[in-house]
């Protein structure tokens, strides 16, 4: 089914062409997410015919599904997303048909592989990738350092689910993240720490309004979470503690909010308030990890969603997570204090969802550590902000 109007939207189901009309479409989400390994989708459909739940086999063919979708009909930006069946659903007497998926990459999460890796991280995740099918890749400079892993009997999801957990960058990067996207019809992998992604370029300008203006896309409904408990239940600190096999002994370290970096000017945290009292214990350490990297993992990425907004804006059929986007409020714009609203600013994408039905958007959920004021608060003031 191919579709253009103030969107462009085509939808095959394996090789075969399927007829489906724009009015069969009652629900169509395209979800990325910079905490989930794969994209996914959902699709509904009014099927009173019962062609694709009756009549249709539920074969190899029919399990794939593929989806083109683009703003406009500039066919430089349109994005291409091949994914794969993981469920369907068939309601009567609704006469409803429904299927979900996750982005097809052969081997990722089914195939159990015993490997032993040795020397440069960044070139045997690159190996990794490449023996999957995905060509291109962001890996972090901050894992070019050699260092020894195993593969035991795991899957290559579950082996870089545990790397992100546990890695730390040659300089202490940390907070990183481990995801596959799909941009301009190519998916990608990317394995960064916070302190890498930060710093990308500013890749989208919203203005909070119902127009757009010049190169800012407009946000026409959003949604803010400041998390109060945060203010009164986390101190600035975190401490940690673990058995050290090697040498025998008990090693106990200390996290400051300082050392995270943010997008923010102030940490949702209070400056007046008591270290932490909570310590994590991990138990013993062991040949690969000394349970820093976990340490800083956990608490650099929980400093960096402290606070969340839901923006709605149009359909960009590109954009992903772990992109860098500035927020203008249009009644600061106006008077020229971006400042005179505290969410204006650096927000770094965690979630994205594109929605396709009578009209195409972009939901988008935005997180960072704080505010930006030029009004005196009691909030921790960040120094490892990004300038």
């Amino acid at each position: 089914m191919k579709l253009v109007g103030n969107y462009n939207l085509n939808i095959r189901f394996g090789d075969a062409d399927t007829l489906i009309t724009p009015q069969m479409i009652q629900e169509l989400t395209i979800t990325q997410d910079i905490e989930r390994l794969l994209p996914t989708f959902k699709l509904s459909l009014a099927d009173a015919s019962k062609i694709l739940a009756e009549v249709i086999p539920y074969d190899k063919n029919a399990n794939t599904v593929s989806i083109d979708l683009a703003r406009d009909s500039n066919s430089l930006e349109i994005n291409e997303f091949t994914f794969e069946v993981k469920r369907r659903t068939a309601v009567s007497p609704e006469d409803s048909y429904t299927i979900e998926g996750i982005l097809k990459v052969p081997q990722l999460l089914d195939y159990e592989r015993n490997k032993y890796f040795d020397g440069d991280i960044k070139t045997n995740l690159q190996s990794i990738a490449s023996n999957l099918g995905i060509s291109k890749t962001e890996i972090g400079s901050s894992l070019s350092y050699e260092k020894s892993f195993l593969q035991p009997k795991w899957t290559d999801a579950q082996l870089l689910n545990y790397l992100k957990q546990e890695l730390i960058g040659k300089n202490k990067e940390s907070g990183y993240y481990c995801y596959i996207v799909n941009i301009l019809a190519e998916p990608i992998l990317v394995f960064k720490s916070l302190n890498e992604l930060i710093i990308n370029p500013i890749r989208y300008n919203f203005l909070v309004g119902p127009k757009p203006h010049k190169d800012f896309f407009p946000i026409s409904e959003y949604r803010i979470f400041d998390d109060s408990q945060l203010l009164t239940d986390f101190g600035r600190e975190s401490k940690y503690s673990y058995f050290d096999y090697s040498s025998g002994s008990y090693i106990a370290g200390s996290i400051d909010a300082e050392d995270c970096p943010v997008l923010s000017e102030f940490l949702s945290l209070d400056k007046d308030r008591e270290n932490s009292r909570t310590s994590i214990e991990t138990g013993r350490s062991n040949s690969f990890t000394d349970f820093e990297g976990r340490f800083r993992n956990s608490f650099f990425n929980r400093i960096n969603n402290n606070t969340h907004m839901w923006a709605a804006t149009w359909g960009l059929e590109n954009i992903s997570p772990g992109d860098v986007v500035l927020v203008v409020f249009s009644e600061a714009f106006q008077r020229g204090n971006l400042f005179v609203y505290q969410h204006s600013g650096l927000w770094l994408v965690k979630r994205v969802v594109h929605i396709v039905g009578s009209t195409f958007f972009t939901n988008l959920l935005l997180v960072r550590a704080g505010i930006d004021s030029d009004i005196e608060n009691s909030l921790i003031e960040s120094v490892n902000r990004r300038k």
